[in-house]
């Protein structure tokens, strides 16, 4: 069993990697609001206040989506799918997927292929 974790940079094709998942059928996964260290101390920490005009890209609200799946090919085959829409995780400021091992957990979990 692994934990799936996939970071959607760009709130705008949060609906494409839904979809994705869906196609996937992954099941139970949950959509968390997220931002990086960097956006989080621009905006609330005053000394790190000038840190946003030094920021590469601009700031942007992106979301962790996070399930739990018996597959090991879910980060691969996930990739493979959202390239169909025209979007590819190998470039900056789209996302990334990765799929933890884990090594115990209690309480019902929704995943594919119980």
């Amino acid at each position: 069993m692994n934990l799936l974790l996939v970071a959607v940079e760009d709130v705008e094709n949060i609906e494409d990697f839904l979809s994705v998942l869906v196609e996937m059928d992954v099941a139970g996964v949950q959509v968390i609001e997220s931002s990086t260290v960097m956006d989080v101390l621009s905006r609330e920490a005053p000394i790190f206040a000038g840190l946003r005009e030094l920021m590469t890209r601009p700031t942007a609200d992106s979301k962790l989506l996070v399930g739990v799946t018996n597959r090991d090919d879910v980060p691969q085959r996930f990739a493979e799918l959202l390239l169909r829409v025209g979007l590819d995780l190998d470039k900056p400021g789209v996302g990334y997927a990765v799929c933890v091992p884990i090594a115990g957990a209690v309480g019902h979990l929704d995943v594919e292929g119980d």
